[in-house]
Protein backbone atom coordinates (compact mmCIF):
# COMPACT_ATOMS: atom_id res chain seq x y z
CA UNK A 1 0.00 0.00 0.00
CA UNK A 2 2.81 2.41 0.90
CA UNK A 3 4.54 1.61 -2.40
CA UNK A 4 1.30 2.32 -4.29
CA UNK A 5 0.83 5.71 -2.62
CA UNK A 6 4.47 6.63 -3.16
CA UNK A 7 4.41 5.76 -6.86
CA UNK A 8 1.06 7.50 -7.37
CA UNK A 9 2.20 10.72 -5.69
CA UNK A 10 5.43 10.58 -7.67
CA UNK A 11 3.53 10.30 -10.97
CA UNK A 12 1.19 13.15 -9.98
CA UNK A 13 4.22 15.31 -9.18
CA UNK A 14 5.66 14.67 -12.65
CA UNK A 15 2.29 15.34 -14.31
CA UNK A 16 2.30 18.63 -12.37
CA UNK A 17 -1.45 19.48 -12.41
CA UNK A 18 -0.96 22.95 -10.89
CA UNK A 19 1.59 23.78 -13.57
CA UNK A 20 -0.76 22.53 -16.29
CA UNK A 21 -3.56 24.71 -14.88
CA UNK A 22 -1.34 27.79 -15.06
CA UNK A 23 0.10 26.99 -18.49
CA UNK A 24 -3.40 26.62 -19.93
CA UNK A 25 -4.56 30.07 -18.83
CA UNK A 26 -4.92 31.31 -22.45
CA UNK A 27 -7.13 28.30 -23.23
CA UNK A 28 -9.19 28.76 -20.08
CA UNK A 29 -9.76 32.44 -20.83
CA UNK A 30 -11.18 31.63 -24.27
CA UNK A 31 -13.49 28.82 -23.17
CA UNK A 32 -16.52 28.66 -20.97
CA UNK A 33 -16.25 26.72 -17.72
CA UNK A 34 -18.23 23.81 -19.15
CA UNK A 35 -16.18 23.63 -22.37
CA UNK A 36 -12.89 23.79 -20.48
CA UNK A 37 -13.88 20.92 -18.18
CA UNK A 38 -15.07 18.89 -21.16
CA UNK A 39 -11.79 19.43 -23.01
CA UNK A 40 -9.84 18.64 -19.83
CA UNK A 41 -11.74 15.36 -19.39
CA UNK A 42 -10.98 14.30 -22.98
CA UNK A 43 -7.34 15.28 -22.56
CA UNK A 44 -7.15 13.21 -19.36
CA UNK A 45 -8.53 10.13 -21.14
CA UNK A 46 -6.06 10.56 -24.03
CA UNK A 47 -3.16 11.08 -21.62
CA UNK A 48 -4.14 8.05 -19.54
CA UNK A 49 -4.33 5.87 -22.66
CA UNK A 50 -0.85 6.96 -23.77
CA UNK A 51 0.56 6.41 -20.28
CA UNK A 52 -0.86 2.88 -20.13
CA UNK A 53 0.58 2.05 -23.55
CA UNK A 54 4.06 3.05 -22.40
CA UNK A 55 3.59 1.40 -19.02
CA UNK A 56 3.08 -2.02 -20.59
CA UNK A 57 4.85 -1.68 -23.93
CA UNK A 58 7.38 1.10 -23.56
CA UNK A 59 10.40 -0.99 -22.63
CA UNK A 60 9.68 -3.51 -25.40
CA UNK A 61 9.20 -0.67 -27.88
CA UNK A 62 12.60 0.83 -27.12
CA UNK A 63 14.59 -2.40 -26.90
CA UNK A 64 12.95 -4.52 -29.61
CA UNK A 65 11.24 -2.28 -32.13
CA UNK A 66 13.36 0.90 -32.06
CA UNK A 67 16.62 -0.80 -31.03
CA UNK A 68 17.34 2.07 -28.63
CA UNK A 69 18.88 1.55 -25.21
CA UNK A 70 16.33 2.77 -22.69
CA UNK A 71 19.15 4.40 -20.73
CA UNK A 72 19.67 6.79 -23.65
CA UNK A 73 16.04 7.83 -23.40
CA UNK A 74 16.39 8.06 -19.63
CA UNK A 75 19.31 10.51 -19.98
CA UNK A 76 17.53 12.55 -22.65
CA UNK A 77 14.33 12.61 -20.57
CA UNK A 78 16.31 13.76 -17.54
CA UNK A 79 17.84 16.63 -19.52
CA UNK A 80 14.43 17.72 -20.83
CA UNK A 81 12.84 17.44 -17.39
CA UNK A 82 15.70 19.41 -15.84
CA UNK A 83 15.30 22.14 -18.48
CA UNK A 84 11.54 22.36 -17.86
CA UNK A 85 12.05 22.56 -14.11
CA UNK A 86 14.63 25.36 -14.46
CA UNK A 87 12.24 27.30 -16.71
CA UNK A 88 9.42 26.83 -14.19
CA UNK A 89 11.62 28.02 -11.32
CA UNK A 90 12.63 31.16 -13.20
CA UNK A 91 9.27 32.02 -14.77
CA UNK A 92 6.71 30.35 -12.49
CA UNK A 93 3.15 31.14 -13.52
CA UNK A 94 4.33 33.34 -16.40
CA UNK A 95 5.47 30.30 -18.39
CA UNK A 96 2.22 30.32 -20.40
CA UNK A 97 1.77 28.61 -23.76
CA UNK A 98 -0.88 29.50 -26.30
CA UNK A 99 -2.87 26.66 -27.82
CA UNK A 100 -5.14 27.14 -30.81
CA UNK A 101 -7.64 24.89 -32.55
CA UNK A 102 -11.07 23.32 -32.19
CA UNK A 103 -12.22 21.79 -28.93
CA UNK A 104 -11.39 18.30 -30.23
CA UNK A 105 -7.90 19.41 -31.29
CA UNK A 106 -7.32 21.10 -27.93
CA UNK A 107 -7.85 17.85 -26.03
CA UNK A 108 -5.04 16.06 -27.88
CA UNK A 109 -2.75 19.11 -27.70
CA UNK A 110 -3.28 19.39 -23.95
CA UNK A 111 -2.68 15.65 -23.49
CA UNK A 112 0.72 15.93 -25.18
CA UNK A 113 3.02 17.44 -24.16
CA UNK A 114 1.27 18.95 -21.12
CA UNK A 115 -0.25 15.95 -19.33
CA UNK A 116 2.03 13.36 -20.93
CA UNK A 117 5.60 14.42 -21.55
CA UNK A 118 8.97 12.73 -21.64
CA UNK A 119 9.16 12.66 -17.83
CA UNK A 120 5.73 11.07 -17.49
CA UNK A 121 6.53 8.47 -20.14
CA UNK A 122 9.78 7.58 -18.37
CA UNK A 123 7.99 7.13 -15.05
CA UNK A 124 5.32 4.95 -16.68
CA UNK A 125 7.92 2.70 -18.29
CA UNK A 126 9.65 2.29 -14.93
CA UNK A 127 6.27 1.55 -13.31
CA UNK A 128 5.64 -1.25 -15.77
CA UNK A 129 9.03 -2.80 -15.05
CA UNK A 130 8.75 -2.90 -11.25
CA UNK A 131 5.01 -3.28 -10.49
CA UNK A 132 2.37 -5.84 -11.33
CA UNK A 133 -0.05 -5.12 -14.17
CA UNK A 134 -2.87 -4.45 -11.71
CA UNK A 135 -0.71 -2.22 -9.52
CA UNK A 136 0.69 -0.19 -12.42
CA UNK A 137 -2.80 0.26 -13.90
CA UNK A 138 -4.17 1.39 -10.53
CA UNK A 139 -1.35 3.92 -10.13
CA UNK A 140 -2.04 5.36 -13.60
CA UNK A 141 -5.80 5.53 -13.06
CA UNK A 142 -5.48 7.15 -9.63
CA UNK A 143 -2.86 9.67 -10.77
CA UNK A 144 -4.95 10.68 -13.80
CA UNK A 145 -8.04 11.08 -11.59
CA UNK A 146 -6.16 13.17 -9.04
CA UNK A 147 -4.70 15.39 -11.78
CA UNK A 148 -8.13 15.91 -13.34
CA UNK A 149 -9.71 16.75 -9.97
CA UNK A 150 -6.94 19.21 -9.05
CA UNK A 151 -6.99 21.03 -12.41
CA UNK A 152 -10.79 20.98 -12.61
CA UNK A 153 -11.23 22.26 -9.05
CA UNK A 154 -8.74 25.07 -9.57
CA UNK A 155 -10.45 26.01 -12.84
CA UNK A 156 -13.91 26.12 -11.25
CA UNK A 157 -12.59 28.30 -8.41
CA UNK A 158 -10.77 30.58 -10.87
CA UNK A 159 -13.86 31.06 -13.04
CA UNK A 160 -15.84 32.37 -10.06
CA UNK A 161 -13.26 34.73 -8.52
CA UNK A 162 -13.34 38.49 -8.98
CA UNK A 163 -10.45 40.30 -10.68
CA UNK A 164 -8.73 41.45 -7.49
CA UNK A 165 -8.60 38.01 -5.94
CA UNK A 166 -7.49 36.29 -9.16
CA UNK A 167 -4.17 38.18 -9.11
CA UNK A 168 -3.33 36.89 -5.63
CA UNK A 169 -4.66 33.44 -6.55
CA UNK A 170 -2.35 33.16 -9.58
CA UNK A 171 0.67 34.40 -7.63
CA UNK A 172 -0.02 31.86 -4.88
CA UNK A 173 -0.15 29.03 -7.41
CA UNK A 174 3.05 30.32 -9.00
CA UNK A 175 4.83 29.60 -5.71
CA UNK A 176 3.64 25.98 -5.83
CA UNK A 177 4.86 25.67 -9.43
CA UNK A 178 8.37 26.65 -8.32
CA UNK A 179 8.29 24.24 -5.37
CA UNK A 180 7.15 21.39 -7.62
CA UNK A 181 9.87 22.33 -10.11
CA UNK A 182 12.55 21.54 -7.52
CA UNK A 183 11.21 17.98 -7.20
CA UNK A 184 11.00 17.64 -11.00
CA UNK A 185 14.57 18.90 -11.36
CA UNK A 186 15.83 16.45 -8.74
CA UNK A 187 14.09 13.61 -10.58
CA UNK A 188 15.65 14.79 -13.86
CA UNK A 189 19.13 14.69 -12.32
CA UNK A 190 18.39 11.24 -10.89
CA UNK A 191 17.33 10.00 -14.35
CA UNK A 192 20.56 11.31 -15.90
CA UNK A 193 22.69 9.80 -13.14
CA UNK A 194 20.98 6.41 -13.30
CA UNK A 195 21.21 6.31 -17.11
CA UNK A 196 24.94 7.08 -17.08
CA UNK A 197 25.65 4.52 -14.33
CA UNK A 198 23.70 1.81 -16.19
CA UNK A 199 25.57 2.51 -19.43
CA UNK A 200 28.95 2.36 -17.65
CA UNK A 201 28.04 -0.94 -15.96
CA UNK A 202 26.75 -2.57 -19.16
Amino acid sequence: MNNFVQEMLFLVTIINPIGIFMYLAPVRENLSERDFLRVLFKATIISLSINLIFTFGGEWMFRTMLKIDFNSFRIFGGIVLLSISLMSIMHGGRALINIRGSLDDLASEIAMPFMTGVGTISVCILLGSKMSAVGATAVNLTAATVAFIVIGTLAVIRYHLNDKITVAFDKFLGIFIRINAFFMGAFGVEMIKTGIINIIRS
